[in-house]
């Protein structure tokens, strides 16, 4: 794994929490394990606007607790409607230009520190016309986290994730089972076992379920969660 450029994370499924673990990992990673170059990128957004609460680029600014970008510098594209991106920009009567997401990639990339950058959806969803997220993935040549649900099903979506990635020549770092609820977790052990035999990568850990909720408290709370529960010494060497 490159530990020095970072991670590309994505996730089986649109709304299993990739965000909240993308900015958990951050502040985990920036306050309890001590580094000073994370950095997050976010290159599409849909279905919101840059400052509203509700936006990825907010949530992965504020939950983070870094305090080193500001939330026009994490994100590269916004666009209304809660699609796909591809269906998103044509929508509002404009278009993502591949090329110069992949460009923009790199160039952070050329700067140095850690990078988390986070995808929308999973690796199929559509970009463009002619590009998934998948591409963007592979071009920007990053190790790959999934973030998975922790239960019923997520053995199936996870192993899927996995295979598309590798055929696309990604290297898989691992994954996160995240959601699970307050007696589930010997469920949760058993679907990570499943996922470890037959995908042949690591689980880096299990999450529960935590709302999240809009201050530094709780965000500090959920950061020492991740600490505890996610080997994050894969990603550091």
């Amino acid at each position: 794994m490159n530990n020095k450029k970072g991670l590309f994370i994505t996730g089986t499924d649109t709304d299993v929490g990739k965000t909240q673990v993308a900015y958990g990992i951050a502040a985990a990673l920036t306050h309890h394990f001590g580094l000073e170059d994370i950095r997050l990128w976010k290159p599409v957004q849909t279905g919101v606007s840059v400052g509203a609460e509700n936006a990825d680029s907010y949530r992965l600014l504020h939950g983070s607790c870094i305090g080193k970008q500001q939330e026009e510098e994490i994100v590269s594209r916004t666009l209304p409607d809660p699609l796909a991106p591809w269906i998103a920009a044509q929508r509002s009567g404009t278009t993502l230009d591949y090329q110069h997401l992949v460009g923009a990639g790199k160039a952070r990339l050329a700067q140095g520190g850690m990078w988390l950058v986070e995808g929308a959806g999973g690796l199929g969803v559509p970009l463009t016309k002619e590009h998934l997220m998948v591409d963007l993935a592979r071009d920007l040549a990053l190790p790959l986290l999934i973030v998975s649900r922790a239960g019923l099903g997520t053995v199936n979506h996870t192993l899927q994730t996995i295979a598309y990635a590798r055929a696309a020549g990604i290297e898989v770092a691992g994954v996160i089972l995240n959601g699970f609820r307050e007696g589930e977790e010997a469920d949760v052990m058993d679907n990570a076992m499943m996922i470890e035999v037959f995908g042949d990568v690591q689980v880096l850990g299990n999450l529960p379920w935590m709302v999240e909720e809009a201050h530094d408290e709780w965000r500090m709370a959920w950061a020492a969660c991740v600490a505890e529960r996610v080997n994050l010494h894969q990603f550091i060497g």
